[in-house]
């Protein structure tokens, strides 16, 4: 019992946070002038309408939800927690946290990944978990290429 209850202890206290914007999902939306001036609308192309006169305008595709990142990284917060332990291990007084650069790409990959600032002493330990990350899939999504600041904090428990 006292193991799993420090096992929880330890996860419990492994905060995990972010900060991500999200925008409308994509459209095409046509816009035209008839031959009596008046200004329409619409997602279908008109087929009467000559291209010169035509303006599409294309809504950007959204970000990635703060949701599906942060379920993502749940499901990884037990690999990320063991690599704390295993630097810990090397340096019993590791704690603080780190916040990364993450540019993650429509087909889920992530394109690439970046230390934006860290209070960890431990240059191996960030380089693990910037390794770890850049190994996760987000899943195939409708969206544009999403960058985001992920704050990750560790604290040990005694």
């Amino acid at each position: 019992m006292n193991g799993k209850m420090n096992r929880f202890t330890y996860r419990s206290l492994f905060c995990i946070s972010l900060t991500l914007s999200s925008n409308l999902a994509s459209a095409e939306i046509y816009q035209w002038v008839d031959q009596s001036g008046n200004a329409s609308f619409s997602d279908k192309k008109p087929p009467a309408i000559a291209d010169a006169t035509l303006k599409k305008t294309v809504k950007k595709k959204r970000e990635r939800s703060r949701v599906e990142i942060q379920q993502v990284f749940d499901k990884h917060k037990g690999q990320l927690y063991r690599l704390y332990l295993s630097a810990r291990k090397q340096d019993p007084d590791l704690e603080g946290g780190a916040e990364f650069i993450i540019d993650i790409e429509p087909s889920g990959e992530v394109a690439n990944i970046a230390l934006a600032s860290s209070s960890l002493d431990s240059k191996p330990f960030t380089d693990q978990l910037m390794a770890k990350i850049q190994e996760f899939n987000f899943g195939a999504s409708d969206t544009r290429r999403t960058k985001i600041h992920y704050p990750i904090h560790f604290l040990p428990t005694q």
